[in-house]
């Protein structure tokens, strides 16, 4: 098995393996057992109807609408960026899965300007962290598309009486222009996917922020061999976000899925390089 198939399997189970609570059929309303405290370290809407887990995002944005500092989430998050940087993004993260698998489709493939992704830093700070703290809504969560896609459209299409966001159940009809907001981000970034690559992953998404930062300190890091870079661009063609690995082997908009590896010029390194430029 190649890396990228296992790769593909490994984010195949962690969609299922996230999402196995069953109980929804019976109960109606999401799991809300010992498993809701802890968090993923992807995009997973805990409002799902089948999701075991919380989402690291959504949580954040809960203890902002009660003015508390989120310690146990920042902490768990810090620890995964500082071990290995962005690498749920490229391993685990079912919504960066969906992203690959759309982009697959034969199209007209348009490039996202990497400079862009500075947007995602404002995302982060404004729906997930000020308008939160600000309106105690839940701001990024009810606009989120994977939100959409795995909460809303479920509960809509089956269930005439849906939780919103760990809130009572309420009515679908109330959900109204907002509900309407919500679908058309939604199709709009799902039709993106078909053209560019994780347009998601690059503009919009704050856990990526928040990982893509520690990218460039972690321990777990990607080294370019100039004497062997013969700057064929193939890195690009296989990146799933676009990059050329050599510019910036540690770009913050890197999701350490390793297909750069194909290269012989580009090696996984764990821990500091030396001032020689030699692993001590």
């Amino acid at each position: 098995m190649d890396l990228q198939r296992l790769r593909e399997t490994v984010q195949w189970c962690t969609l299922v393996l996230s999402n196995l609570y069953l109980g929804f059929f019976k109960t109606r309303q999401v799991y809300q057992g010992p498993l809701k405290s802890a968090c993923v370290p992807f995009l997973n809407c805990h409002s799902c109807p089948s999701a075991f887990f919380s989402c690291p995002i959504g949580t954040i944005q809960h203890f902002m609408t009660i003015h508390k500092f989120p310690y146990l989430v920042a902490g768990y998050l810090t620890a995964i960026g500082v071990t290995v940087g962005s690498l749920a993004c490229g391993w685990l993260c079912p919504f960066g899965f969906m992203q690959d698998l759309l982009y697959k489709i034969k199209s007209i493939k348009i490039h996202i300007p990497l400079k862009l992704a500075v947007s995602r830093y404002l995302v982060l700070a404004l729906l997930v962290v000020l308008f939160p703290l600000v309106t105690q809504e839940t701001s990024f969560s009810k606009l989120c598309p994977m939100g959409t896609l795995q909460a809303a459209f479920p509960w809509v299409l089956w269930n005439p009486v849906i939780p919103v966001y760990g809130e009572p159940a309420v009515a679908t009809s109330t959900l109204g222009f907002l509900f309407v907001i919500k679908v058309l981000i939604a199709v709009l970034f799902v039709g993106f996917f078909v053209f560019a690559k994780r347009p998601f992953c690059k503009l919009a998404c704050p856990l990526g922020a928040i990982f893509g930062f520690f990218n460039r300190h972690s321990l777990l890091q990607l080294d370019v061999d100039p004497g062997k870079c013969r700057d064929c661009q193939k890195c690009r063609e296989v990146c799933p976000v676009d990059i050329n690995i050599s510019d910036d082997p540690g770009s913050s908009v890197c999701v350490r899925c390793f297909n750069c590896l194909k290269c012989d010029s580009v090696k996984v390194r764990i821990g500091a390089k030396s001032p020689e430029g030699k692993k001590p």
